[in-house]
């Protein structure tokens, strides 16, 4: 998607230090707007929830992403069908990089089983990524691609852009491996600016990408996030401002995080599931943030 930098109606904390940072780095793959097509939502898919089936039928949660490696600890089909209520959107990713952190090991056709057993009810799928082994991840997208499935690409942080420049081919592909560049926004940006230049107008998911200050500077299609989990786990309240920043409060103790102690004043009752709920709401709610703002930039997508 092209972003054009140089309007008036662009000044805003983001994009200072968007076009800072290219102008100090010398990079100026700056973007032209096309502003004649109509407008996309944005969608951030709320992952995490395979243990969550209460509060995301509470919230009635509209884009749900789930885990492979989740599922086969849980019933996939209890789990996909409860997430297939209302008619959401899910997204079903392989778990790679949790199967990475925690020394798993998926196996691809049990993952392709799963997948064609819910075909009709997933939205999008992942392929089976590696991390730290693109050619190994490019073969399991052949692989995947020759048994009758169309998942989606993935480019890893630190692979190789010749690997990327192949996926180009795909209308629709995700970017994985940004979650440990969270704390290293320079970078990251860096990054982000070299895979948009390449890809061009294509539609892009960002795997744990929901960094406001990120989803301002780039027009991704989608991204998912476990942060509205954080109510549960670590007692976080989320709020988003009318300047699209997302604020955290959170509580040491979880059994005192209500929205009193944590400085947040509601009339919902003080328990971990009225945090997640919340904070589910709030994501929600920077969807049609994101989506307003890059509409007045006139970023669209071609269906």
């Amino acid at each position: 998607m092209k972003i054009y930098l140089g309007g008036g109606h662009y000044q805003s904390k983001e994009m200072a230090l968007y076009k800072n940072f290219f102008i100090k780095n010398r990079l100026f793959s700056f973007y032209e707007i096309d502003t004649k097509k109509n407008e996309w939502d944005m969608i951030i898919y709320l992952a995490g929830g395979e243990q969550y089936l209460k509060a995301i039928d509470k919230i009635n949660a509209p884009e749900l992403l789930y885990q492979f490696v989740a599922l086969q600890r849980d019933k996939s089909d209890r789990t996909l069908n409860s997430g297939n209520k209302n008619k959401r959107l899910i997204f079903l990713d392989s778990g790679a990089y949790s199967a990475f952190t925690k020394g798993i090991k998926i196996n691809i056709d049990e993952y392709i089983e799963c997948i064609k057993k819910h075909e009709k009810i997933l939205t999008t799928y992942s392929v089976l990524d590696v991390i730290g082994n693109p050619e190994v991840t490019q073969k399991n997208q052949e692989y995947m691609e020759a048994q009758g499935l169309k998942p989606l690409p993935c480019f890893h942080y630190g692979e190789s852009f010749e690997y990327l420049k192949e996926m180009t081919k795909y209308d629709y592909l995700a970017l994985g491996g940004m979650v440990p560049l969270a704390l290293h926004k320079t970078k990251l940006i860096a990054f982000l600016n070299n895979c948009f230049s390449i890809i061009g107008k294509k539609k892009v998911h960002g795997f744990g990408m929901t960094n406001m200050t990120i989803l301002k500077l780039f027009p991704f299609y989608s991204v998912d996030s476990t942060s509205w989990l954080g109510g549960s786990k670590r007692g976080e309240i989320y709020h988003l401002t009318p300047r699209g920043e997302m604020k955290m409060m959170s509580y040491k103790d979880k059994s005192k995080a209500t929205y009193k102690t944590i400085g947040f004043n509601d009339d919902h009752d003080k328990r971990w599931m009225s945090r997640v709920i919340n904070n589910a709401i709030e994501w929600q709610k920077a969807e049609k943030y994101l989506t307003e703002l890059w509409s007045k930039r006139g970023v669209v997508w071609e269906d």
